[in-house]
């Protein structure tokens, strides 16, 4: 169910998306398998839908909101 899971970051200074670290990506993605997310990741995939775990950032680039929704693939 991995393959359902989305990470993409958000820059308050720019509706620009860059893609984080590989190393992070799959730290962040590994969240869908805890125990927490569990009910929505079913959920998601259930209506045919996608995890997205958005990090959105302050202008220098340090996270500072982590945001867990539905998405349509």
């Amino acid at each position: 169910m991995l393959d359902r899971v989305i990470v993409r970051f958000k820059r308050a200074s720019s509706k620009v998306q860059s893609l984080p670290s590989e190393s992070l990506n799959l730290a962040l993605t590994s969240l869908a398998d805890a125990d927490e997310l569990q009910p929505l990741l079913c959920k998601a995939t259930e209506e045919g839908k996608a995890l997205a775990i958005e990090v959105f950032q302050n202008r220098d680039g340090q996270p500072i909101f982590i945001n867990f929704k539905k998405e349509s693939l």
